[in-house]
């Protein structure tokens, strides 16, 4: 990935292929998602609350396979999801700063992604050099994925506060009798939700926190969809169970 800001001297001529979100897809075994998205991807996927070892705070994340560089949600070029989530949508673009901290933001592109050419897709630039309807658009979803990754923060840190994250191993029983363990995840602790007094699961109903705390809970049965689509892949070892077990290893990430 070689990201470089995105200016019409440089980049005047680049397009973007209409399949860059599959592109990108394609490699991630984890799709990041906002709090805003839970609901909508839940339909279809496994999410899961990852935390970040730089900074100690949580990311949500949407699981595609249980193997790192590949999505078993893309079929012949395909994402068979019924929602696309943005981190996809806005490939190969991005929302940069400067400097930590600063508001002074700009748009950046992934000058070696497959997804940019200067012969097919939609055009970043006029003949002009101004910005395209197409760029204008992606500009505006970035910017407010933006706000909606500050309010991905937000939930985070108050579920956190209320002791309501569990870290989980993902334990895989294959057919062949090996077995193999997926660490550094963590889900709602659905126990202790429960536990919760009234007047504190009110006020996660009135930030709107509840539903997607129920919805990511919901989601973990999409764990069985994966493992079909994991066992319609003739190259990939048949899978025959999957657990879900507290981690061992509070710490494994």
């Amino acid at each position: 990935m070689a990201i470089s800001e995105l200016v019409n001297t440089k980049h005047q001529t680049l397009k973007i292929n209409p399949n860059a979100a599959v592109e990108y897809a394609k490699t991630q075994h984890l799709v990041n998602l906002r709090a805003n998205e839970i609901a909508k991807a839940a339909c279809d996927l496994p999410i899961f609350l990852a935390r970040n070892t730089q900074n100690g705070s949580y990311t949500v994340s949407a699981l595609t396979s249980f193997s790192a560089g590949q999505s078993l949600l893309v079929n012949n070029n395909q994402w068979q999801a019924l929602y696309t989530p943005v981190c996809m949508q806005t490939q190969p673009l991005y929302l940069m700063t400067r400097e930590a901290n600063s508001s002074d933001y700009f748009i950046a592109i992934d000058d070696q992604s497959s997804a940019v050419n200067t012969q097919q897709g939609e055009a970043l630039f006029d003949a002009k050099g101004n910005p395209s309807l197409f760029l204008s658009a992606q500009q505006k979803l970035l910017e407010s994925d933006l706000k909606n990754d500050y309010q991905t923060y937000q939930f985070t840190q108050e579920v956190a506060r209320l002791g309501l994250i569990k870290n989980i191993d993902i334990v895989l029983q294959f057919e062949q009798g090996e077995t193999q363990t997926i660490q550094g995840l963590s889900t709602v602790d659905e126990d202790k939700l429960q536990t919760l007094n009234s007047d504190t699961v009110a006020n996660l109903h009135k930030q709107g926190y509840l539903s997607v705390l129920n919805s990511m809970l919901i989601s973990l049965f999409q764990l069985n969809a994966l493992v079909k689509l994991h066992n319609q892949r003739p190259e990939l070892m048949p899978l025959k169970q999957i657990k879900l077990e507290l981690s061992r290893d509070a710490h494994a990430l």
